[in-house]
C-alpha cells in the first residue's frame, strides 16, 4: 500500500516535553475520590486505565446521570496537568526540518497523541509548527477508552487525514503507539528519543524499523 501520510506521536517522539506524569496518572483517582467513588475497589484490567469500571460503578449504584460530568471533570484535570508546562515543549533534532521533506513528497502530516487535542495543538504552536499539520487528534476526539493503544484511535486519525490506516506511516516512542498502529494496519517506525531502547523495540518486533529521532523518517521516504 502506498504511504499517503506521516503521523507522529507527541511526547517523547516529535517534541521533548515536560509533563507531571504522576499527577496525570492519578487524575481519575482524584476525581473519583472527590465524588465518593471507591476507586481502590474498582477493577482495572489494563495498564492504561479505562473509564469503563468507573462508568459501570456509577450505573450499578444508580448514578448513571453523573457519568458525563465525571468524565468531563477527569478530562479537564488531565488537560490542565498537560498544559502546566507546555511552554517548555521543544522539537527533537530533525523534527521541524523533516516537515519540508514530507510535504515536498505530497504527503499529509498529522499528530496523534494520547494527550488532549488542546494540549497537542498548543504544544505544536509553541514549537512554531502547528500550521504545518493537516490533522491533530487527541484522546478527546474519540471516546476515552478508544484512545491509544486502541486501533480505533488510529482509524479515527486516518479519517481526519482523509486516508486509510494502511496508508499511514506512524512514528512513536512506546508500545502504546505501536499497538494502535499495528492493530489498525498502519506502518510503524519506533523512535529512541522516548521510553523504548533498541532492544525493547526488537522484543516487540525483530523486523521493526527503528530510528534515533522522528525526523529520521526522511530516510524511509
Amino acid at each position: 500500500m502506498t504511504i499517503k501520510a506521516v503521523g507522529f506521536d507527541l511526547d517523547g517522539t516529535f517534541l521533548k516535553t515536560h509533563v507531571d506524569y504522576y499527577t496525570l496518572g492519578i487524575s481519575d483517582q482524584i476525581v473519583c475520590e472527590k465524588h465518593g467513588i471507591p476507586f481502590s475497589s474498582l477493577e482495572f484490567t489494563t495498564k492504561k486505565r479505562m473509564r469503563k469500571p468507573i462508568r459501570d460503578w456509577l450505573m450499578t449504584n444508580g448514578r448513571v446521570d453523573e457519568i458525563p460530568a465525571i468524565d468531563k471533570e477527569i478530562d479537564d484535570l488531565l488537560t490542565s496537568v498537560e498544559l502546566q508546562f507546555v511552554d517548555e515543549a521543544e522539537p527533537f533534532p530533525g523534527s521541524v526540518e523533516c516537515l519540508d521533506t514530507i510535504k515536498s513528497k505530497g504527503l499529509k502530516i498529522g499528530l496523534l497523541t494520547r494527550g488532549s487535542r488542546e494540549y497537542g495543538m498548543k504544544a505544536l504552536d509553541v514549537a512554531g509548527v502547528l500550521d504545518r499539520f493537516d490533522a491533530v487528534v487527541g484522546r478527546d476526539c474519540t471516546d476515552y477508552d478508544d484512545a491509544k493503544p486502541s486501533p480505533k484511535a488510529m482509524i479515527s486519525f486516518a479519517k481526519e487525514l482523509g486516508v486509510l490506516p494502511s496508508e499511514i506511516l506512524y512514528l512513536g516512542d512506546n508500545r502504546t503507539d505501536y499497538y494502535s498502529a499495528r492493530d489498525a494496519g498502519a506502518s510503524f517506525i519506533g523512535v529512541l528519543s522516548g521510553s523504548m531502547d533498541r532492544e525493547s523495540w526488537n522484543d516487540e518486533d525483530p523486523e521493526m524499523r527503528v530510528v534515533e529521532y522522528a525526523g529520521d523518517v526522511v530516510k524511509y521516504l
